[in-house]
């Protein structure tokens, strides 16, 4: 049972980093963001599945 909560909480770190990595990385101006939503646009570009329902992607 110790592993599933390892593996959870592993989870919520990685994830949590990605979003943190995001976030900063666009408001420090290392990545370019055009439509301002804390999504680097290489991001929104290489998974568009994700991100469909935007009506700023093309």
């Amino acid at each position: 049972m110790n592993e599933v909560y390892i593996v959870i909480i592993g989870a919520f770190v990685l994830v949590g980093g990605v979003i943190l990595y995001a976030v900063v990385s666009t408001t420090a101006g290392i990545e370019k963001d055009e439509n301002k939503n804390y999504i680097p646009d290489w991001i929104e570009k290489r998974f568009p599945s994700i991100f469909k329902g935007g009506k700023d992607l093309e």
